[in-house]
């Protein structure tokens, strides 16, 4: 069936990122890394990740999940850059609060940068809200006649399709939901 050919193809994907990661590793150890290239980016975090009973072969199996990520979702993070983007440019508000962040932030490791942009990490979830990297979601009912938040009841098991973009577009869940409004995350968002 489908998810057998699915598993197919995402085991040769595996493959071929465990291949380009063996000769990534290579080249890291005899050039150094590269500040440009993206896997020795990976590599590098892999080999700063300390963590008791972590074995070769998981930083290998850790190197693959990330580089398979990467490959799935490059795309998706340039269409989100650019939404968020041309979201920051037409509201100058939010410009200037965003760059005034960037300029005052510490920069020296991902976990200073993960504290000191809150504000940038608002702007990225409110774009995510407005413009999603998926249009639709599925849910699989794990139990008999499963009854919604609504009182709809599913009747044996089965599966719920939602539409991301009709949801984070909903007044019914989002007070001004065509509004971009960053703020509305300062403290998680509470709509």
């Amino acid at each position: 069936g489908i998810n057998a050919e699915y598993g197919c193809y995402l085991t040769r994907l595996r493959n071929i990122a465990r291949e380009i990661i063996a000769v990534k590793i290579e080249e890291y150890h005899t050039k150094g890394p590269l500040p440009d290239d993206i896997i020795h980016h990976v590599i590098t975090a892999n080999e700063l990740y300390d963590e008791a009973g972590v074995t070769a072969t998981d930083r290998i199996t850790y190197m693959t999940d990330d580089v398979v990520t990467i490959f799935l979702v490059i795309d998706n993070m340039a269409k989100t850059l650019a939404n968020m983007l041309v979201r920051v440019m037409r509201e100058p508000r939010v410009y200037e609060k965003m760059v005034a962040e960037i300029r005052e932030a510490e920069l020296d490791s991902l976990q200073s940068m993960d504290k000191s942009l809150r504000y940038t990490e608002m702007v990225i979830l409110e774009t995510l809200r407005l413009h999603p990297t998926l249009m639709r979601g599925i849910r699989t009912t794990k139990h008999e006649n499963t009854e919604l938040n609504n009182g709809l009841v599913i009747k044996g098991t089965g599966m719920i399709f939602f539409g991301h973009l009709v949801l984070h577009r909903s007044s019914k869940y989002w007070k001004d939901p065509y509004e971009f409004q960053p703020e509305r995350w300062e403290n998680g968002s509470k709509d």
